[in-house]
């Protein structure tokens, strides 16, 4: 027996006694085995089978580490072996729900509350699966292979409504004509900006990651912005003669 070590370094061990009652099947295995020699495979400590390889002469053996299978795996931090790099990179790559930000009424009253909420996106947590297949280990043995699912969901909205004003909340406000639970008013016009305020919703996603089904594990949360554009007119009282 021998242990081949990830720089290729073989070193001796000593071989497992063999009872009286297997040695018969092992006579006959090694009889269809001709100038090979049995190797017991694990990896990663755990126990694989047994491969017969052709007789070799002592010293260092190269094992090549197995690639994955390209087919299986995009470009980039995916290939990598790591399954939290890979969960890192779905992050990367997870597809983000369709928001789109709205408001009534469509063209907004200095001094009146507008109201504001989210088409396309309810709340609900986003989870995307990547597996890595690698090719078999040895001869006869069978691939092997890892399944990440990484998960994200809300953990707070920030609403951005183009003034300078900016709040926090957890609600992504209600569609019309119910009354939404995100308002502003505004206390100025929006004439200064030709496209009208920039209305901004941040979101901030909570991630978490799974390997073959296992315990969650964490990973950064991540952001992003939407935007629409709000125009806010003023009415100003005009004195007239008659």
């Amino acid at each position: 027996m021998h242990r081949v070590d990830p720089d290729g370094t073989r070193t001796d061990l000593s071989p497992p006694l063999i009872g009286f009652g297997s040695q018969v099947s092992w006579q006959q295995e090694s009889q269809q085995h001709s100038q090979q020699t049995p190797w017991i495979l694990t990896v990663n400590d755990q126990f694989q089978g047994v491969v017969w390889l052709p007789d070799m002469s002592p010293g260092p053996v190269m094992m090549n580490q197995p690639q994955p299978i390209d087919n299986q795996m995009p470009q980039g931090d995916g290939g990598s072996h790591d399954p939290r790099m890979v969960a890192l990179d779905v992050l990367a790559h997870i597809p983000l729900p369709p928001v789109v930000v709205r408001m009534n009424p469509d063209l907004g009253m200095v001094a009146l509350p507008g109201w504001f909420w989210v088409d396309g996106y309810d709340g609900h947590d986003v989870s995307q699966s990547r597996t890595v297949t690698f090719p078999p280990p040895a001869p006869g043995l069978p691939p092997t292979s890892f399944t990440v699912t990484v998960r994200i969901w809300p953990t707070k909205y920030d609403w951005d409504f183009g003034d300078g004003t900016a709040i926090e909340t957890h609600s992504l406000g209600k569609r019309y004509p119910d009354q939404s639970d995100v308002q502003h008013k505004y206390e100025f016009s929006s004439l200064p900006f030709p496209n009208g305020f920039a209305v901004r919703l941040s979101i901030e996603f909570a991630a978490e990651f799974r390997v073959n089904g296992g315990g969650p594990q964490p990973l950064p949360p991540i952001r992003h912005t939407w935007e629409n554009d709000f125009r806010v007119q003023e009415l100003q009282p005009v004195l007239t003669q008659h």
